[in-house]
């Protein structure tokens, strides 16, 4: 598994995934690969999980993430099977990260050249804050090396757990993460300018939390954007069916609209699952889904202690997105774009105080036809998003009038940058849909949210309190997003080998 460690071969085994997210289908990857019999139970029709698209006016669109960092997790996985994800899923780097505008015209492009990023900010915003990037960049990669080292590609561990492996010198180097400060401390503490404290704030909202309660050791994320934002053929619906294709051609059978009622827990040990079909047995089970669906009971009564729900008030964000089709008018997009609220705090307060979408949103469009130019003009895809309150199992809180403010909200936004659409067509999905889609968080895309110095040691790791179930997706340990997700399934399928 890369350099954080080995999936040898051991006895062959019958290994039941429930959920074909990334996580899931890695699992079953690495699995497979090693001779596991391995079965996968998605109830949906599709895998993907949260990386999905939608139809709009004939135009399939990319409804979930669309950023592609840290390839070398699927480069490793795709290797472990002896095969070649970049053959498999040809990708693009992008020159641009994204290009993020304020109200009052100021744009700034970030690039994945950090001396071309550090020019620009310098045009913008003055030498010392060209100087206090540089410097970000400096520091940011040094707590992503830490990271990788000790958590990216490494079981989750408890604070005992460091010290006895590390010792005091292993302590001393993770209190330099900057997790005794927030993120917009930390920021504070380095940029003169307010607007780029806000920019990098906001990666925070990747893991879908605030800066101003998540830790400081966030702020790599920065760097890791900046070390490559890569395009895919067909956006990451193109790595979901590379993954998919993989794990068929290693003879895993993907069951579609299989439905799983309960995970059989007998004499304290997952032995399969139930499905409206019967029994499945296995040798181990890898619950590919949020944790609070096994927490609430959802996945059965047996299996209800494996797991805590996360609890309301530290579920990650949610969303409200739309799809359309159209022609875009007014500043000229790139493919990532970003436009930002006028009151920061207010945005976080109304989020995550008051939960509703707030009146002054900061705007992700995603125009999916472009490159790093402004594209031809016509008819494009567009995926437009807003972060939302995670209320998505309270249904009185998403009535007609919350859904109508959050759209009113989100095209006032737009409309101050100056940007609308000549729509053919749109789609619009609210954390009541997100919910449907996957049960149990409320419409909670990223699982817990970071929040608190002890955030990174605070998800749940892939083994659980029953023997022979474990655990994989972006709610559990390495974290959320794209990359992370799929780390956990190869974390989990490596502590299914080794607990045989």
């Amino acid at each position: 598994m890369g350099r954080g460690g080995s999936l040898d071969r051991f006895a062959v085994a019958k290994v039941i995934v429930v959920g074909a997210g990334v996580g899931g289908l890695a699992c079953a990857i690495e699995l497979a690969a090693r001779g596991d019999t391995v079965e996968v139970f998605e109830r949906h029709g599709q895998a993907g999980g949260k990386i999905r698209t939608q139809e709009v006016d004939g135009a399939r669109i990319n409804a979930g993430p669309t950023v592609l960092t840290l390839p070398w997790v699927f480069e490793e996985l795709f290797a472990s099977a002896g095969e070649d994800f970049r053959a498999a899923v040809p990708i693009e780097r992008a020159e641009v990260v994204a290009r993020h505008a304020w109200s009052d015209g100021t744009t700034l492009d970030l690039y994945d050249d950090a001396a071309r990023s550090e020019e620009a900010i310098g045009s913008l915003f003055g030498a010392a804050d060209a100087k206090a990037f540089r410097e970000f960049q400096r520091d940011t990669k040094r707590m992503f090396d830490i990271s990788d080292t000790y958590f990216l590609r490494d079981q989750r561990m408890t604070v005992g757990g460091i010290v006895r492996r590390f010792g005091g010198a292993g302590l001393a180097t993770l209190a330099s993460l900057e997790s005794h400060r927030t993120m917009w401390q930390a920021l504070v503490r380095r940029f003169r300018s307010p607007r780029l404290r806000q920019l990098f704030g906001r990666y925070a909202t990747y893991v879908g939390s605030s800066p101003f309660e998540a830790p400081g050791t966030l702020n790599l994320i920065t760097y890791a954007e900046s070390q490559g934002v890569f395009r895919a053929e067909g956006g990451l619906r193109g790595v979901v069916t590379a993954m998919e294709a993989l794990a068929t051609k290693l003879g895993v059978r993907v069951h579609y609209g299989a439905h799983v009622e309960s995970i059989v827990v007998k004499g304290g040990r997952a032995r399969g699952v139930r499905t409206a079909e019967g029994e499945h047995a296995a040798d181990a089970v890898t619950f590919n889904g949020d944790v609070s669906a096994l927490g609430s009971g959802l996945l059965g009564p047996a299996s209800k202690r494996a797991a805590r729900s996360t609890p309301k008030n530290l579920r990650s964000l949610s969303a409200f997105t739309i799809t359309l089709r159209g022609e875009a008018r007014g500043p000229k997009l790139l493919h990532h774009n970003v436009f930002f609220g006028d009151d920061y705090p207010g945005e976080f307060r109304a989020l995550m105080g008051e939960e509703r979408v707030p009146d002054d949103p900061t705007v992700y469009v995603c125009a999916q036809d472009r490159a790093d130019g402004p594209g031809e003009g016509g008819l494009e895809r567009f995926l437009v998003v807003v972060n939302a309150p995670p209320t998505g199992d309270r249904p009185q809180r998403w009535g007609r009038a919350a859904k109508d403010a959050a759209r009113s909200a989100t095209e006032t936004a737009l409309a101050r940058a100056g940007l609308s659409f000549r729509e053919t067509a749109r789609l619009e999905t609210t954390p009541l849909e997100f919910e449907a889609l996957s049960p149990g968080a409320g419409g909670s895309l990223y699982g817990p949210r970071s929040k608190g110095p002890r955030a990174v040691l605070a998800r749940a790791a892939a083994t659980t309190k029953i023997r022979g179930l474990y655990l994989a997706g972006g709610s559990v340990h390495p974290g959320a997003g794209v990359p992370m997700a799929a780390q956990s399934g190869r974390l989990a399928a490596t502590k299914i080998l080794a607990d045989r």
